[in-house]
């Protein structure tokens, strides 16, 4: 974990505090869809996304490796036991590559409100581009926070041939400039780019923002969007 005396929320203020310095870093979150592809299980999300291990082989092995990515600076987020099988749990600890390591519920639950109020005008008040990747539903819809590019995103985005293109794509924005910020509201593609372009380029912020911002873009599809599961989550 961050620390020796982490907690739901500590961690949180952690990352923020990296954000408010400008540091140059990576977060990549992995759940109970995330975990199935992992283990190559076929699965169909919640959102409507299908994986298929007979399918899907290299969106599994990007996945894996995004996963098994070590560095400094790259943050995993991971499944708690107070969310999924105590067995998942483990697998995720014995086989995650970073020392980094927290919740992959971070920025929900009862932390969520601490995101709205927090990060979000953090993502304002950035200096340099601010990259969404999201769904293409909210291409036209008014954020609650400025952006320089809108990446419009579907069901299959994180899919060949679609997902090649994407982080090559991707790799030639995170070149553009330094001091970018990259925000992934995208699933899957959303660890798959967080390794791929912290690997790429390290001049840049890469976060794996999760539904946070489907209010604005989608509408409350989550408990915790609705003010339910606003529980802390433990290790």
């Amino acid at each position: 974990m961050f620390t020796t005396n982490s907690t739901f929320k500590s961690d949180l203020e952690f990352l923020l505090e990296k954000l408010k310095n400008r540091d140059k870093f990576a977060f990549s979150k992995y759940a109970d869809g995330e975990y199935m592809i992992l283990v190559n299980k076929s699965i169909r999300n919640c959102d409507g996304w299908e994986f298929n291990p007979e399918l899907n082989n290299k969106e599994y092995q990007l996945l894996l490796d995004s996963f098994r990515y070590n560095h400094p600076d790259y943050y995993v987020g991971i499944s708690c036991p107070c969310c999924q099988p105590e067995s998942h749990i483990n697998w995720m600890r014995d086989n995650v590559g970073s020392k980094n390591i927290t919740w992959a519920n971070i920025f929900v639950n009862s932390n969520y409100d601490f995101f709205v109020n927090n990060f979000i005008p953090e993502f304002n008040r950035w200096e340099g581009k601010v990259i969404l990747f999201a769904n293409e539903e909210g291409i036209d819809k008014k954020l609650p926070f400025k952006i320089d590019k809108y990446v419009p995103l579907n069901l299959t985005s994180w899919k060949e041939p679609e997902v090649s293109k994407i982080i090559e794509d991707s790799k030639s924005y995170s070149d553009e400039e330094e001091n970018q910020l990259f925000l992934f509201s995208a699933g899957p593609l959303g660890n798959m780019l967080s390794h791929q372009l912290h690997s790429h380029n390290k001049n840049n912020t890469y976060i794996d923002i999760g539904s946070t911002i489907n209010p604005w873009i989608v509408g409350n599809n989550r408990g915790y969007l609705k003010g339910n599961n606003k529980k802390t989550c433990i290790w």
